[in-house]
């Protein structure tokens, strides 16, 4: 079987881990952690931009390795259909998926209510003082600055989700954290019916931690376990979020625009 590839754009702490997990388990696929493809192709579309390549501009040859990136990074996975998650909906890098995927593009969307991201956030700060939110500063309202400046991971998701979802809805299918939580057989069933693939009995009592190829998170580097989850069972954790939120959280911007 040819190799297949789609993607997944998902906000964080909207279930991208435990959804890798669960696809997982099916032999055939790999649905992969945060990935560097997109950052190696969307690099070599920028040398479009440069005064090496408007000088001798050599575009077929460029784009004659771009078009190899996806499939050459994969070729040493095992598994017949990757799930590669990146920032896709960035307009550049959508730009460049579009042009250089090996099939056509189809881009699963993870998304959660903003506060409750933001909950979760400023919560795994509170686990240690060493991660790199904690070190932002002491307080809610310092850490959810951080978070939420411009520029950061989060700001990054939040543009790439808002392009898929206001211009590029026939190539998307959105996955909401709720439904995930509370149906995730029907949630599985409904991207399986996405992609075209067949349907697979997933087992929700005894989920692996994400791993692919043989490599799995290294969140030493973050302070903590962030990605780390339960593998007994499929459940939204329940605490009260405004807990976890400054006073000012309206000053944000954390309205839905997906729906």
């Amino acid at each position: 079987m040819t190799k297949q590839y789609y993607y997944l754009c998902g906000l964080p702490r909207a279930g991208n881990t435990l959804f890798s997990s669960l696809m997982n388990q099916n032999p055939i696929i790999s649905a992969t952690a945060n990935s560097p493809v997109c950052a190696i192709l969307t690099s070599n579309e920028d040398l479009k931009n440069t005064e090496l390549y408007k000088n001798y501009s050599d575009e077929k040859s460029l784009d004659s390795i771009s078009s190899k990136i996806i499939p050459n990074y994969y070729s040493g996975w095992k598994a017949d259909v990757i799930i590669d998650r990146s920032v896709w909906g960035l307009p550049e890098a959508l730009h460049a998926l579009k042009k250089f995927s090996p099939n056509p593009v189809k881009i699963i969307v993870l998304v959660r209510d903003i506060k409750e991201i933001l909950s979760s956030f400023i919560k795994f700060s509170y686990s240690n003082d060493t991660n790199f939110i904690a070190l932002s500063g002491e307080t809610k309202d310092e850490r959810c600055q951080f978070v939420m400046r411009n520029n950061g991971e989060l700001h990054k998701w939040l543009r790439a989700v808002y392009n898929l979802v206001k211009n590029h809805s026939e190539s998307i299918h959105i996955v909401e954290y709720d439904d995930l939580t509370s149906n995730p057989k029907k949630t599985l069933d409904d991207v399986y019916d996405y992609l075209g693939l067949d349907k697979f009995e997933h087992n929700f009592n005894d989920i692996p931690q994400l791993n692919n190829n043989g490599i799995s998170y290294n969140d030493d580097i973050l302070g903590g376990d962030l990605h780390k989850i339960k593998t007994y069972i499929v459940e939204k954790n329940k605490y009260d979020i405004y807990e976890y939120l400054p006073d000012n959280i309206n000053i944000y911007k954390t309205e839905c625009f997906w729906k």
